[in-house]
Parts: C-alpha cells; sequence; structure tokens
C-alpha cells in the first residue's frame, strides 16, 4: 500500500485520481480548496482522507507538513489548478494572470520544497504535474492565452530543474499532459481514461525516467 497526496481533489481529475488509487487499496491523502463542498471526494469509498489545502497559502502547506510528521509520500501529484479564463490580447486581465501563477506554478513549488523529505523517504519516490501541452513553447502555433501557457510552460522548467536537483535523492520528477479532458465543455478525454493513462506514466516512471514531459497516452512531447 503506497501513500499518495493528491492536490486540486475538489472537482474532475482530482476526484478522479483519489478514486482510481483508493480503488487499488493505496492510502489517498486528497486535498481541497473546501472539503465540506467536495462531496464527491469525501463519497469516495477506501482509506481516503479529506483535507483542506490553499495550494497558494504557506500556512496550509505548513500545515500539512505538520500533519504528515515525516511520514513516506510515494507518489505527490501536483494536480490544483486553474485554466481559465483566456482573454485575448488587450484584454489581459493581470490580477487574474498573477492568481493564475500562484496556483499553477508557485504553489507547486513551494508544496515540493515543504514535502521533498516525506518523498524521498517512500519507496517509490515521484512527484508528478499534472503540466498541459499548451505550455510547450515548440507546439505554441496558435498564440493567445498568455496566463495560462506561461503558467504551465514556467511549470515545465521546474520540472526539469527539480529532476536534476532532487537526482541525487532518487527522486522521479515527471510532467504529465492529461489531454483535453472531459472536465470542461468540449473536452474529448473521458476523466477516467486521462487519469488510468497518467497514472500509467507514474506507476512507470524509474530514476531514469526523471525530467520527462509525457501524454497522458505515453508520448513525449516537447518543450
Amino acid at each position: 500500500m503506497a501513500t499518495i497526496v493528491i492536490t486540486g481533489c475538489d472537482t474532475g481529475l482530482g476526484v478522479e485520481f483519489a478514486r482510481q488509487y483508493a480503488g487499488e487499496g493505496h492510502r489517498v491523502l486528497a486535498t481541497c480548496l473546501d472539503p465540506t463542498h467536495a462531496d464527491e471526494t469525501r463519497a469516495i469509498a477506501g482509506n481516503v482522507e479529506v483535507r483542506k489545502l490553499d495550494v497558494t497559502d504557506h500556512g496550509d502547506i505548513a500545515a500539512l507538513a505538520r500533519h504528515l510528521a515525516g511520514a513516506p509520500v510515494d507518489i505527490l501529484i501536483n494536480n490544483a489548478g486553474i485554466g481559465r479564463p483566456h482573454p485575448p490580447f488587450g484584454e489581459t486581465d493581470y490580477d487574474n494572470w498573477r492568481r493564475i501563477l500562484e496556483t499553477n506554478l508557485l504553489g507547486p513549488m513551494k508544496l515540493v520544497e515543504t514535502l521533498v523529505d516525506n518523498v524521498a523517504a517512500s519507496q517509490t519516490k515521484v512527484v508528478a504535474f499534472v503540466s498541459s501541452r499548451m505550455g510547450s513553447i515548440t507546439l505554441n502555433n496558435s498564440g493567445g492565452s498568455y496566463a495560462y501557457r506561461s503558467s504551465k510552460a514556467g511549470l515545465n522548467m521546474v520540472v526539469k530543474g527539480l529532476a536534476v536537483d532532487l537526482a541525487p535523492r532518487h527522486v522521479s520528477v515527471i510532467a504529465l499532459h492529461p489531454g483535453w479532458a472531459a472536465t470542461e465543455p468540449g473536452g474529448r478525454v473521458p476523466v477516467e481514461e486521462s487519469v488510468s493513462g497518467m497514472r500509467g506514466v507514474i506507476h512507470r516512471a524509474g530514476r531514469h525516467h526523471t525530467g520527462i514531459f509525457q501524454t497522458y497516452h505515453d508520448q513525449p512531447l516537447p518543450w
């Protein structure tokens, strides 16, 4: 039985990550902005603990570390994120851009810095970030979505840096693209399929895979 810590379990991918890992008998610590409204997560059967965590709140992150009290964390999944809105050039909402960067980039970094000892103490030693194909500089042929794209491109750089810095501790750090998951209007990839695929990539992530950027169906993406 592994211990899995997952952020952003209020809805969508986070709920499904928690459901699938708990369904296989793992211990899941599912973190939410507001556990009192996370009905789907609280209804998951198995060894699931639902706990409040705002990844932009360093006090919440410190409280989570105290709660874990040095216990090993086999897999840390940085899933929490903001995807919308995508205002066009000339209509940039800079306050919202800062909020997106705090949530999608700075918060996940702080969480890893805080829980790295827990991860390094485990058997599996994996940190996974739910990134996006929209964070690929090479694949940006359509422009727009400046706030979201920049947050995920920055996250990808964090993944590469952590892969180098944490290699001596045998921690694997990976970036995952969930596909256009059906968590929003128009999404084409069933949530169950997206999460199952990402879990497969995580399961295969050994020390030689650290620093990769993969799709949910295990295809490499250019940075």
